[in-house]
């Protein structure tokens, strides 16, 4: 059952069926959230990167370890895909899997502004 629509927060390591590019069937997988708190109390959304254990476009990428997380495990050393973002319903959330610390979510922001051209 999702959490209340106030509850997200930006950092928060989330698992859901994120569909193929093709939206052609989804996978089980984690994303990250990357709205901004204020934004993730008003919206029925959410916007999210994906969360992947295979390297992919290394430029517009955030290694993610263990050590980064301030709550949550991971199984494996993974990368938050910042080339991969999707407006996703929180009514599709399955649960909450963990949470970056600030000084990972500094580094995804910097990215992001590359994959988009900005600041």
């Amino acid at each position: 059952m999702p959490r209340s629509s106030s509850n997200f927060r930006q950092g928060e390591i989330l698992l859901l069926g994120l569909p193929f590019t093709d939206y052609l069937g989804e996978k089980l997988r984690p994303v990250l959230v990357v709205s901004s708190d204020e934004l993730n109390k008003v919206s029925d959304d959410l916007i999210v990167l994906k969360i992947t254990g295979s390297p992919h476009f290394e430029e517009f990428q955030v290694e993610l370890e263990q050590k980064d997380l301030l709550r949550g495990k991971l199984k494996n050393k993974s990368f938050i895909d910042c080339s991969s973002v999707f407006t996703v319903k929180k009514s599709l959330i399955i649960k909450s899997i963990g949470e970056i610390g600030p000084e990972k979510m500094d580094e995804v922001k910097e990215i992001l502004k590359r994959t988009f051209g900005v600041g």
